[in-house]
Parts: structure tokens; sequence; C-alpha cells
């Protein structure tokens, strides 16, 4: 599942990603990719434009170019995000404090890269099909424990389509009895993901629909009429039309 999104601009081009320590490489003066046993360090876009980094646990999709795939050691635990000479300007707990973990990165492009696709703890799980809608749902559909509910809800297009599979998967846990912790936390991950539906979306939106999934888990919603009735209810609730909210989807 997505853990953050973040899109920094770069002034001299290079992102620096793993621990918060200091690389053993020459920060200024490395043929990039660069790599230590505690950091990658890879080139960027520079100045002009914001570059977008996405950090995936899991499952993931497909970057154009693979840059990096190994194991790294986190001094501190945190995996952290920085530029060249400057302090982190992301920090995320990941593992505990110098202990190693995997990681894929990938980018769009092999130097000034604007999309940046981190992946901690690559799995082997291949993502849905997103070459169609109808490809799209028909994987999906084959999807139904809620230990992969991720796996739809990797991506933002076709939101309708994932949010109907997620609302599916979290009702047939709970007509299995699957424990409500587990059930929260399925719903957890439904609202990690509607957070980057809209840049707008409140706090307060997303803990009401929060208290709405969970009460249709138990009800007899369609999965299409469950998923439709809670997009239109977070669109209204920023004054938008279904089709403005969805506008960049």
């Amino acid at each position: 599942m997505k853990v953050a999104e973040v899109q920094v601009f770069l002034n001299y081009g290079t992102l620096v990603v793993g621990s918060d320590s200091d690389p053993d490489f020459d920060l200024l003066d490395s043929t990039l990719p660069a790599s230590d046993a505690h950091h990658v360090m890879l080139p960027t876009r520079a100045q002009i434009a914001p570059v977008r980094v996405r950090v995936w646990r899991g499952a993931a999709p497909e970057p154009a170019r693979q840059i990096f795939t190994g194991d790294v050691v986190l001094a501190t635990g945190y995996l952290t995000m920085r530029e060249v000479l400057e302090p982190p300007f992301f920090l995320w707990p990941t593992v505990s404090a110098g202990a190693r973990v995997t990681l894929s990165i990938g980018t769009d492009a092999w130097d000034e890269a604007t999309d940046v696709t981190i992946v901690v703890c690559p799995t082997a799980d291949s993502l849905p099909d997103v070459r169609s809608r109808s490809g799209f749902v028909a994987s999906v559909a084959e999807i139904s424990s809620l230990g992969r509910i991720d796996l739809v809800l990797t991506g933002h297009n076709y939101p309708e389509d994932r949010l109907a599979a997620a609302l599916r998967i979290l009702r047939r846990a709970s007509e299995e009895e699957i424990s409500e912790a587990r059930v929260r936390y399925g719903i957890a991950t439904v609202m990690e993901w509607l957070k980057w539906l809209h840049p707008a979306i409140s706090p307060e939106a997303l803990e009401e629909v929060s208290d709405k999934i969970f009460r249709s888990c138990l009800s007899g919603h369609s999965d299409g009429g469950g998923a439709k009735s809670l997009l239109s209810y977070m669109a209204a609730a920023m004054g938008l039309s279904v089709e403005e909210f969805l506008i960049g989807r």
C-alpha cells in the first residue's frame, strides 16, 4: 500500500534515500546512481519543477526503469529522503534501529527523474491489471482475502471500482467473523487510500466515512452502490460533484 507521497524541489538534482547517517560515497562527486550499505543516491530534475516521490510497502505499481534493488541498513530505523548536504525532508519509522531493510527504487527516467517510486519490503504479488477497466475489474474480482486488500488500492485510476472491491473484501471479512481489529485495520487502509483522492479531504470527513464503511460491512448494500454512495458523500461534503471530486483520477 502507499505510505506517503511528497513533491519537492531539489536544487542540485540529487535525491538521497536511506539512513539518516552520512553516506560513505562523495555526495558531490559520484557517478549516479550510487549506493553504499546505508544509502542510495539517484539523479533527478533540478530546480525548474518539483519531483514527485511515492513510498510504498509491499506491492506497488511497476516503474518505467528500475534503479536499485537491495538491502540497506537504517541506523536509527527511519527511512529518510534528503538532498545533497541538506537535512532530511522526509522521515518514516520503518524498522528497529540498525536493522536491514530491502528497498526497490524506480524512476521514470535514467537521468533527471521527475517521478520516483520507493518500495519498502517489496513482495512478489502482482498488481491488478490496469490497462483497461474490464481487465482491472476481472483482476480484483479474484482478490478476496483481507490480507491482500492493499493490492486493490495501489492506484487511484478506476476509483469507484477500487473502492467497491475494497468494500466487498471488508464485508466478506465481517461475514467470515474476522476479528473487529483486523476489519478496522482494513478500513484504515481504505482511509489512507481515500486521502489521496483529493487534496481538500478533511480528517473529519474521513472519520465519518470510516464509520460509514464499518456500518456498511454489516449491511446488505451492493458493492457499486456502496462505493457510489461514499464517493458522492465525500464530494458533497466539499461542495463538489463526483466528477469534479475525481477530476484528477
